[in-house]
């Protein structure tokens, strides 16, 4: 038997932590059994300590000789990519009605999903409907802003993928991603009538209080959109739709977003329920060494829960792979180009092949590339902290498709510290 690779002792006050990355099983270690650990033959363990010997090998801090574990970490990523659920992402339009700084998208007006493309997409989800494999259908809406054109595009669509799922008995969610301007109550009532098997999901983004949003987040030919969009939420939480609201940080607005606490407090514990907070910074703000970025947003969430308030956690690494890394997941260009990654300008050049007629998807090199490279490069699969990093996403290891070394350029040191962080996280969903 071997200590696993992604094994670690972390120290931790008096005691020490014993964790494994693969599996994110922990242990508490005193420094004798430690030092047992340690050895370089833990086999010895067995004879000295057979209960401790079995712990380990029970919860795989130690493996056979034998094994591949990077294998096993790929073979399991494998089962996850083949799941029962079929996600399609499509964006009705890249048109919008906003004007934000760090949008990398390329807006375009009269970019609605075409009647061709509309037609291919119910003849794609149709196929999908009737394999035994899936389970579960997933649409979810993107752009541009997918509001613009919900009565006239997305309700037919959305309508006629209910029919087809509940005739054939698949289960049936959908999301969109939306700044909520026109949320409306008759939309939100034809969410709520569709045959879903969970409540409709929409993620609105606010960037600061309402100054600062306004700023941010304005109308194309000038105009305010806070007050409407939270009056709009308010209206979708009060009728059961579930809103993550993403609080988009910069170093400008973080400390304005306490304003927001006071704006949402006319919440009802049901309607607070609803609704989840996400705060993620905007990649593109430039470091300032005057704004502590992870402490704001520490302080900013321990605010909101203790009002009662469900706020995700921050973490500094997240394990789960990127939905562009499924096999049963694919966007749709309203012009029927097709791509794996919504984080990219949509543009002909990006596109990972076409939606042909009757509903087949043609991929071209760039989908040969991905999954190519999705699992990393030699020093990934070496990597004693792989099955936490991955080293990142497919769409970040395309962008550095010849680099040799860590794609996330991490130092021995930095990879410890992702450890210790990543302990404490886990530690403190028990608190």
């Amino acid at each position: 038997m071997k200590l696993s690779k992604y094994s670690f002792v972390i120290k931790r006050g008096p005691d020490y932590v014993l964790y494994n990355c693969w599996t994110e099983k922990m242990g508490v270690l005193e420094e004798r059994l430690k030092e047992w650990l340690e050895s370089s033959d833990v086999n010895h363990i067995q004879k000295i300590h057979p209960e401790f010997y079995n712990y380990l090998l029970r919860e795989k801090f130690i493996v056979d000789n034998e094994v591949n574990e990077v294998e096993e970490v790929i073979k399991e990523w494998k089962k996850e990519e083949n799941s029962d659920s079929f996600g399609l992402m499509i964006n009705s339009t890249l048109d919008c009605n906003m004007q934000c700084w760090y949008c990398y998208e390329k807006h375009k007006k009269g970019s609605d999903l075409t009647i061709e493309t509309s037609a291919a997409l119910l003849k794609l989800v149709k196929k999908k409907i009737q394999e035994p494999q899936f389970r579960k259908i997933h649409i979810s809406f993107f752009g541009g802003e997918p509001l613009l054109n919900f009565n006239t595009v997305i309700w037919p669509f959305l309508v006629k993928v209910d029919k087809m799922c509940q005739e054939q008995k698949k289960l049936f969610s959908t999301s969109m991603t939306s700044n909520s301007y026109l949320l409306s109550n008759d939309i939100i009532e034809k969410f709520l009538s569709l045959h879903t098997n969970k409540p409709v999901l929409i993620q609105v983004t606010i960037d600061g209080n309402e100054e600062m949003h306004n700023k941010t987040r304005y109308l194309y030919g000038g105009g305010k959109s806070y007050q409407i969009i939270l009056s709009n939420i308010k209206q979708a939480l009060n009728k059961g739709i579930k809103i993550t609201l993403r609080f988009n940080c910069t170093n400008n607005n973080i400390r304005t977003f306490v304003d927001v606490l006071s704006d949402l407090s006319d919440l009802t514990e049901q309607e607070k329920s609803n609704m989840t907070i996400d705060l993620q910074r905007v990649w593109q703000d430039p470091f300032r060494s005057d704004v502590d970025m992870n402490y704001e947003q520490l302080k900013l969430r321990k605010l909101f829960i203790q009002k009662g308030f469900i706020v995700n956690p921050l973490r500094h690494i997240n394990p789960s792979r990127c939905y562009a890394d499924n096999d049963n997941h694919v966007v749709v260009n309203y012009n029927g180009d097709l791509y794996k990654c919504s984080a990219r300008d949509f543009t002909s050049e990006n596109r990972e092949g076409v939606l042909t007629s009757d509903g087949k998807m043609e991929w071209n090199e760039k989908r040969a590339l991905r999954e190519k490279l999705k699992y990393g490069n030699k020093t990934c699969l070496s990597c004693r902290i792989y099955p936490l990093c991955h080293g990142g996403c497919s769409q970040g290891k395309m962008d550095r498709e010849r680099e040799t070394g860590c794609l996330k350029r991490y130092t021995d040191i930095d990879k410890i510290k992702i450890i210790q962080d990543r302990v404490e996280f886990l530690l403190e969903q028990f608190v």
